[in-house]
């Protein structure tokens, strides 16, 4: 239970948001509907509101939204929960690097896998570039890899920027991967230049192990789960065009882009407001399918096997050693 009070400032500001940031409802009348219950539990209850019922409310308002069910409010309570869940995993998982080393026809080709990140860019970017450097650092032979696989199939949700500023290298400033408000304004959101100071903010230090690779052919893995923050890294590879090919299965959904809004009873607010979108192509809805299709088992070797064939690195020995 929480003081009506405070109810009544959290369910203010979230229409207030709603109505001036998320993309629009799928049906006017059914969002005026959802508003209308919402306000009227809020006038229903005594001086104390049960948190739990009223938030289901909010929850019924957000899913009206045409926004693939991405938008929830999250209580104090469950993110807590979620906290403490994310520590005892840290905790008792097993160490696995995130970097791989394949052997192809064409050369080695080295198979990178960002691991899910979440919680705040403070306590999450430096422990995800500290790893990500840690890693590459003592992967054996890392300097023979000819080419480049990126593999978002760890991608489930969470917090997108760690790995986005570790993939910086990978990038150019000409990528058309762009968000699309709901009043259908398009703004590139790929800046190569800001992801790298992100980077050296947050402890990247040393040479990024990727910096080999920029503006050379990538395959990307993509899977099921890769979900959200997966969808948006996905969506910036795919902004760089035709080097780029990806390989799996479609991705899971949910591709808008959201903002996190604090409450005044420590809940949470996660708001979508924006599509993406490639170039001039229409904005991206649901699952984002793979230009080649492909067994999860097998997704892998086929990117790597096509990033050797096609990555002057592979051929540059043998260039060098014709007569």
């Amino acid at each position: 239970m929480i003081p009506t009070s405070l109810a009544k400032e959290v369910v203010g500001r979230t229409i207030e948001l709603v109505e001036a940031n998320a993309l629009p409802p799928r049906d006017p009348a059914e969002y005026a509907q959802a508003k209308t219950a919402l306000l009227a539990a809020l006038a229903a209850a005594g001086e104390q509101t049960d948190r739990r019922l009223l938030f289901q409310h909010v929850d019924a308002l957000l899913g009206t939204l045409d926004a693939d069910r991405h938008s929830f409010l999250r209580s104090p309570v469950v993110i807590r929960g979620q906290q403490a869940a994310r520590v005892t995993a840290l905790a008792t998982a097993t160490p696995v690097s995130s970097f791989a080393l394949l052997d192809t026809a064409g050369g080695k080709v080295l198979h990178w896998t960002p691991p899910q990140s979440m919680g705040s860019m403070e306590v999450e970017a430096p422990a995800f570039l500290k790893r990500f450097m840690a890693d590459a650092s003592v992967l054996p032979g890392l300097s023979s890899a000819c080419a480049l696989v990126v593999d978002l199939s760890a991608q489930r949700g969470g917090n997108a920027w760690p790995p986005f500023a570790a993939m910086h290298p990978l990038l150019s400033a000409g990528n058309t991967a762009s968000m699309v408000d709901r009043k259908g304004v398009r703004q590139r959101y790929v800046h190569p230049q800001t992801l790298e100071q992100i980077e050296r903010r947050h402890g990247g230090e040393g040479q990024n192990p990727l910096l080999r690779f920029a503006g050379t052919p990538l395959g990307v893995v993509v899977g099921g789960q890769t979900s959200s923050a997966g969808e948006m890294l996905l969506v910036a590879l795919m902004g760089e065009g035709e080097r780029v090919r990806t390989f799996g299965a479609t991705s899971h959904g949910l591709t808008t882009a959201n903002m996190v809004y604090p409450m005044a009873d420590g809940s949470t607010l996660v708001l979508s407001e924006r599509r993406y979108a490639v170039g001039d192509a229409p904005v991206i809805r649901g699952g984002i399918p793979v230009q080649v299709p492909a067994a999860e088992g097998a997704a892998v070797r086929q990117a790597a096997e096509w990033a050797a064939s096609q990555s002057p690195l592979c051929r540059a020995p043998a260039q060098a050693a014709a007569p």
